[in-house]
């Protein structure tokens, strides 16, 4: 078939056809379709995809495993934690007792001693100023001001079991996320966490091993049909029939309970008489049911953190369940000791707390008694906890537990902030060095450039520093490596150098590497890449501006 340009059209009889003429369009126009497609392929720095933390995540789950370094020297980044429980007494609440042994053995290192703001969460409450957005809490004891002194980089928040529920605080800990602060753990996902039903849900989703479970209530267990299909859901042979149905063992559980209170063992002879007794006494009460697995001596809780990319397992413990009792938890007086993970454990521990989406988190997994369940596995996972304690885990490992998960909180760039929706322009704040400076950004989550860039007008690049003028003062930095960039038929070789801190709306990033332009010839004079996107946390409004900051004109870059 003779193929050409210059026919307004071609028809095609097959793929080598198609091929061939392609080949054509490519070579007129200087470049052959193999050089296109090698090209295409070649993974330059500009080309290169950059994922959400969640992607960073989930390529990293499959690899080996990584522990902490429980015996690594003291260290701190936060200057500031602030905590919100139900108790302030440190003599109670072994938890904050634990965080205050943490900060004194900071001191006593010589590190940075992070100051402790605790309020009571049931107390709090809180006030935004208008015109500066400087919010203040108090619980009528403690009051502190969320200014620009405390921001993403140098304050931690540890939102407690104690704030579920409370409305007040509950906002106030949305706020400290929605202004980017690192919050162990963030309100909605602790939701989650805190109901039994909803994490087994989750977990389902996830095919992370559990027992079979069902939800009851009322309203289920008085429609015939209704009860027996659900129960079915945790014993595909249940009857119905006390009689035939005694043998089989359930474990049941309100929905919100914690340290091992509201739950209980049955049979199926004596659980629909108990459920009736229940909804009695709380017809709005509802439960979840579990199939009762053979458990291989107690079970062991995993203690996991979750950044941006990486999770590590900061320590582990198994619990050995108290006599008499098919209990385990350390609250009512079972024993823990330390334990081994086996690699099954290490990989349910991670993806249950990878799937969670909390960056600190407890995860209790039941061994069983080996070949007990063949669908299931050696181990179960029995649930998730968003604020564990840490008083136990800590005389397990002789270490304090605090400063293990302070020591690996090290870098704010892995912290995994809420999403913030921006505008497609915002003013941005950079700090080269000498002072912060507003800029015009555009922010372009389809730019996936190996660096951001700013305008800085004339520049010397002697290959070691870049020197420009900010303000009419001079600024020399280092150069730490180049980006290049692809306009048209042209590739332009950009320097790269690490500015002090950026700052979009309340949220800061510091060290950011940026590249260093003479001119943008658009109307911004900083483009946002979609890997800073990312670590700020913004998601991009493609129709609106200034969503999170105050209008502006592009500065003039003389």
């Amino acid at each position: 078939m003779k193929l050409t340009l210059d026919r307004p059209y071609n028809t095609f009889e097959s793929a080598e056809d198609l091929k061939s003429y392609v080949s054509l369009i490519t070579e007129r126009a200087g470049q052959s379709a193999e050089d296109k497609l090698e090209k295409a392929e070649k993974k330059s720095d500009d080309e290169a995809r950059v994922g959400t933390p969640e992607d960073d995540v989930q390529k990293k789950k499959e690899q080996q495993p990584i522990y902490a370094d429980q015996n690594k020297e003291l260290s701190n980044i936060f200057e500031h934690i602030i905590i919100f429980t139900n108790d302030k007494d440190r003599k109670n609440n072994k938890t904050l007792n634990n965080i205050y042994e943490a900060a004194e053995a900071l001191k006593k290192a010589k590190k940075t001693v992070p100051e402790l703001h605790i309020f009571t969460a049931e107390d709090v409450t809180f006030e935004i100023d208008e015109e500066t957005n400087v919010m203040t809490v108090s619980d009528g004891e403690e009051e502190l001001s969320i200014d620009e002194k405390l921001d993403n980089t140098n304050t931690l928040v540890f939102s407690r079991l104690g704030v579920q529920g409370e409305e007040s605080c509950e906002h106030v800990v949305q706020q400290l996320q929605d202004r980017g602060f690192l919050v162990l753990n963030p309100v909605r996902y602790s939701e989650v966490a805190c109901n039994k039903y909803d994490s087994a849900v989750l977990f389902q989703k996830a095919e992370i091993p559990q027992p079979n479970f069902c939800l009851m209530n009322k309203d289920i267990l008085y429609d015939e049909k209704q009860y027996k299909d659900s129960m079915k859901q945790v014993y595909k042979e249940f009857t119905g029939d006390g009689d035939k149905d005694e043998d089989l063992s359930f474990v049941v559980k309100i929905l919100d309970g914690h340290g091992g209170t509201g739950v209980c063992m049955l049979n199926g002879k004596n659980i629909l008489p108990v459920f009736q007794m229940v909804f009695a006494i709380d017809p709005e009460r509802q439960l979840i049911v579990q199939k009762k697995e053979e458990a291989d001596g107690g079970d062991i809780r995993v203690h996991v953190l979750t950044l941006r990319n990486k999770q590590l397992i900061l320590a582990a413990m198994k619990r050995v369940k108290i006599k008499s009792d098919f209990r385990s938890n350390v609250s009512l007086g079972a024993t823990a000791e330390p334990v081994e993970l086996t690699p099954e454990q290490e990989k349910i521990a991670l993806e249950t707390a990878r799937v969670s989406k909390m960056p600190w988190c407890a995860v209790d997994i039941m061994p069983l008694v080996k070949g007990s369940n063949k669908e299931l596995g050696d181990n179960v996972v029995l649930e998730i906890n968003a604020s564990p304690g840490t008083d136990g885990i800590s005389d397990v490992i002789k270490k304090n537990f605090v400063n293990i998960l302070l020591n690996e909180l090290d870098d704010p760039t892995e912290f995994c902030l809420q999403d913030k929706t921006a505008g497609y322009i915002e003013t941005v704040d950079i700090d080269f060095g000498n002072g912060p400076v507003s800029l015009l950004a555009k922010l372009d989550t389809g730019n996936g450039a190996s660096a951001s860039h700013v305008e800085v007008g004339q520049f010397e690049d002697n290959g070691k520093t870049v020197s420009f003028n900010v303000n009419k003062k001079k600024v020399t930095l280092e150069k730490i490596g180049e980006s290049k960039a692809v306009t048209g038929d042209q590739v332009h070789i950009r320097p790269i150098v690490k500015v002090k801190s950026l700052r979009l709306g309340q949220r800061i990033i510091k060290d950011v590497p940026i590249a260093i332009v003479e001119k943008r010839n658009k109307n911004t004079n900083v483009l946002l890449n979609r890997e800073l996107l990312s670590y700020l946390g913004s998601t991009v409004s493609p129709s609106a501006c200034h969503i999170l900051t105050k209008e502006m004109e592009k500065v003039k870059i003389i």
